[in-house]
């Protein structure tokens, strides 16, 4: 069944940094883990291009105009055309990821695993392009040759890890009083005999699981906080951890019309994983070992702990359309439009909280409490799922490709691409949720976006090339957005560096090392937030962090031409 649209609740998914007509907002990266939000198809369609061929990664994949390399199927299909023999190769590659968080405290909480020691870096190995295109035909008249590919290039890569944390806060900035503040607003009820049901609405299982664990209380007067003193310091802890990617693969042919115009075309299949684990931790403290006593709190929060778990699935499909002219042998002009790629994605969603808190007292609710006085509970949600008719189906930009090579002497190849994205057309086009449309936001917040790559092979050697390259891409937020707030970090400004060689054995086999540097800059974030816009006074929220992430990456690409 599809669920109802929270008006005032799922406002949060809209846009923090400009107040709208609804009363409150409710978000953070610990908030609506069981919804697409505008901040996550940005994500999911956020693309630099920069996989490929150990020897298109090398040159900063500036191959729109370039050809010939399996790349192209990506890029510009033209450029199979450019093959005059049939080609297999195989680019294994290994990833060393490092997130890096501004206006942060040490983290020192478990991470989304308990009992798991939790880092900000990651190293993943992966497959960064594999497949074959193979020469069909070889004429003498207008059409010289004609190739056809199948190719799998890797479009995104999400790894990472995020740690935050902040210590001291007041004890109304806590996620206790979040989920309190919430339950208030929506007026969540309990049933008679004191038990609070998960329901079918997962945007509430925070509140549930508060609940549950006595983090949260109800009375005739609404929802309330027993277990925490207003004099109790918070220190909080957040840690994310994100898997996943895109792959493509792409059944493409190519044309070559007497070595001067070429022509291709790609059908892009498109791979979507994604995992994306979220702690949070809270440690109720204070100062002066100043604690209630039993007689004005008989139970008292010592820590609490949530993690949400989300998994997106799904599948794409594209159209890829290009050009390549040859006017002289040593010139190349390449053109080439992307259609978007339609996703229909499944969603998995399950939350996890657990409490300790001390009898400061009698107990005299007469809960089960160790030895030293502790009282330990644990609830689990059940398992949501966004799948079949109920599934979410999006669209990412359309894109176009420009781009130049020149050879010279045959010894000496320099390229550049120009590549425009529009993902302000970014679009939700079914969801399980009636009335959720984010189009106006798409529009008001994002623009097109600039990508440049620049690349340089040098034969310095008859069996030996030197290459390097360069990708830069620009904001893709328009002015007055720069430093939005959303409910998930997102991708902005990326720079590439990048470097290789290459090694020629025979006719037949080749091997091709690559290097790249990448540094990416993310969007600020909060783990949670609530404004109040009737009365600004009653807001609060977590703490602004910012992050940049650093990403090494190796490539080898073995390959045979026959």
């Amino acid at each position: 069944m599809k669920r109802l649209f929270t008006i005032l609740s799922l406002a949060a998914l809209t846009l923090v940094a400009t107040p709208r007509a609804s009363a409150q907002d409710f978000g953070g990266t610990t908030f609506n883990n069981d919804v697409l939000t505008f901040s996550d198809l940005y994500n999911l369609s956020f693309t630099a291009h920069n996989y490929g061929t150990a020897r298109s990664m090398a040159m900063g994949n500036a191959f729109t105009a370039l050809g010939a390399d399996l790349t192209s199927a990506t890029l510009n299909p033209a450029g199979i055309g450019m093959y005059v023999d049939s080609d297999i190769s195989f680019s294994p590659m290994m990833q060393f990821t490092k997130m890096k968080t501004a206006n942060s405290e040490p983290f020192y909480g478990d991470g989304p695993t308990r009992n798991q020691p939790f880092s900000d870096h990651t190293e993943r190995f992966g497959l960064s392009s594999a497949g074959g295109v193979f020469t069909v035909y070889r004429g003498t008249g207008a059409l010289t040759n004609f190739n056809l590919g199948v190719v799998y290039n890797r479009i995104a890569d999400f790894n990472y890890n995020s740690l935050s944390a902040s210590i001291a806060n007041p004890a109304h900035e806590s996620m206790a009083n979040f989920l309190c503040t919430l339950s208030n607003t929506d007026n969540l009820q309990i049933n008679d005999d004191g038990r609070m049901p998960f329901g079918d609405d997962p945007y509430y299982w925070g509140s549930v699981l508060a609940y549950k664990n006595y983090i949260t209380n109800k009375d005739d007067q609404g929802w309330y906080i027993d277990r925490i003193s207003p004099d109790a310091e918070i220190d909080q802890f957040s840690a994310t951890e994100v898997r996943g990617s895109i792959g493509e693969y792409d059944i493409t042919f190519g044309m070559n019309f007497a070595d001067i115009v070429y022509f291709g075309a790609s059908l892009g299949i498109q791979s979507l994983s994604y995992k994306r684990s979220v702690f949070y931790g809270e440690n109720y403290v204070y100062p002066d070992g100043n604690y209630p006593s039993g007689e004005e709190m008989p139970y008292q929060l010592d820590y609490m702990n949530y993690v949400q778990r989300t998994r997106l699935s799904g599948t794409g499909i594209n159209l890829k359309l290009g050009i390549t002219l040859r006017p002289v042998a040593w010139w190349r002009i390449g053109v080439a439009y992307h259609t978007p790629t339609y996703y229909n994605t499944s969603l998995r969603y399950s939350a996890d909280m657990w409490a300790e808190s001390y009898s400061a007292g009698t107990n005299p609710d007469g809960f089960d409490v160790d030895n030293n006085g502790y009282i330990y509970t644990n609830e689990m949600s059940p398992i949501w799922e966004d799948e079949g008719p109920n599934s979410w189906k999006f669209r990412s930009p359309s894109r176009l490709l420009l781009g130049t090579a020149f050879t010279l002497g045959n010894r000496v190849i320099v390229s550049a691409d120009y590549e425009r994205s529009w993902y302000q057309s970014t679009r939700l086009q079914e969801s399980p949720i009636w009335g959720l449309d984010y189009t106006d936001i798409n529009k008001q917040v994002f623009k097109g976006s600039n990508t440049v790559r620049v690349g340089a092979e040098a034969y310095i050697l008859p069996f030996m090339a030197l290459r390097a390259g360069y990708i830069w891409s620009g904001s893709t937020l328009r002015k007055g957005f720069e430093e939005i707030v959303a409910t998930r970090r997102m991708p902005q400004q990326q720079s590439f560096i990048t470097a290789g060689l290459g090694f020629r054995f025979g006719p037949t086999v080749y091997l091709d090392l690559a290097y790249q540097y990448n540094r990416t800059h993310y969007t600020g974030h909060q783990t949670f937030y609530y404004t109040d816009y009737s009365v600004p006074e009653n807001s609060f929220g977590s703490r602004i962090f910012d992050d940049t992430l650093d990403r090494h990456i190796a490539v080898v690409t073995l390959g045979f031409r026959f």
